[in-house]
């Protein structure tokens, strides 16, 4: 279930090519969890879980089954804008995945989104600097990739 919410800021932006190398293992977009996370993305949507019960109305990611806060199992998808800042990253040099042994450094970014500070989303940042060369702070915007089995995912791009 989603609800509605203020447009996005910005028309959604897919990468052109998938910024990871085939090969890489993959979520499963028919999850009952998380399904509708991934439906969301290919439509160029970036949703996080909210408790449906009124009295609670919890935020949380990643999706579960239900409520971290009051436990209800009644949970719905709110979208965001897609903004935020990097509270954290990392620049992955050794390959974390048997696909990646060519694929050479990337950077990962925990992200807080602007209009739901309390949740931070992790997820490459496909244009960052390297060489140690982000901070924390710097502004992105989600990207959507679409894989070669037609999975999206969210992804970040300097804003």
């Amino acid at each position: 279930m989603t609800s509605p919410q203020t447009p996005p800021a910005h028309p959604p932006e897919f990468l052109d090519d998938p910024f990871f190398p085939d090969g890489m293992t993959m979520p499963d977009p028919e999850c009952p969890i998380n399904g509708g996370f991934f439906a969301a993305a290919a439509e160029g949507r970036l949703v996080v879980q909210r408790c449906a019960d009124p009295d609670c109305a919890a935020r949380q990611y990643p999706p579960e089954l239900n409520c971290h806060v009051c436990y209800a199992f009644d949970m719905e998808w709110e979208e965001s804008v897609g903004l935020g800042t990097v509270y954290s990253w990392v620049e992955v040099v050794h390959p974390a995945h048997p696909a990646l042994r060519e694929f050479g450094a990337y950077v990962v970014a925990l992200v807080e989104l602007d209009d739901m500070p309390e949740i931070k989303l992790m997820g490459a940042v496909v244009d960052a600097p390297l060489n140690s060369q982000m901070t924390i702070g710097t502004r992105v915007r989600v990207v959507f990739e679409r894989t070669a089995d037609d999975l999206v995912q969210p992804r970040w791009r300097l804003a």
